[in-house]
């Protein structure tokens, strides 16, 4: 059962039928082109829309990748993730922890890094949450 069958008691009409539907009454003819006008609107609209957003995501949007073994910072709340690195003035301390060792990529924006053995939080991390390693390729702390 629909959420608006659900809510109305009887099932919600089609708005979108395969084969155009043809009527000898002149009123349902009139009925039937103006919504499938309105439809066609509706569906240019969303088009709109939706390519808009997907403009204005992309024009902020960075790839990011990493291999297994390069080195990341990690950016955490500093005031939420007191288990990474302990700090006595929260608001002045650094955004970026690290760096930390990738130790898996899980799926296309998702890494698994080598914390700290005291760490309280998940291993794994959105690829936003990760800032790219320059410099001398040293080993973390387990």
């Amino acid at each position: 059962m629909s959420l608006f069958q659900a809510l109305y008691g009887y099932q919600p009409p089609h708005l979108i039928s395969p084969i155009p539907p043809t009527t000898s009454v002149a009123s349902v003819e009139f009925y039937l082109q103006e919504r499938n006008v309105m439809l066609q609107l509706l569906r240019e609209d969303l088009d709109k829309a939706q390519s808009r957003m997907k403009f204005f995501a992309d024009k902020t949007r960075s790839d990011r990748e990493f291999a297994v073994g390069d080195l990341v910072f990690l950016k955490l709340q500093p005031y939420m993730q007191s288990s990474v690195a302990i700090n006595k003035n929260f608001k002045l301390s650094a955004k970026y922890f690290g760096p930390f060792k990738v130790l898996q990529r899980i799926g296309e924006v998702a890494y698994k890094l080598q914390l700290h053995v005291g760490s309280c939080i998940h291993l794994v991390f959105y690829v936003s949450q990760l800032k790219q390693h320059i410099g001398l390729k040293t080993t973390t702390m387990p």
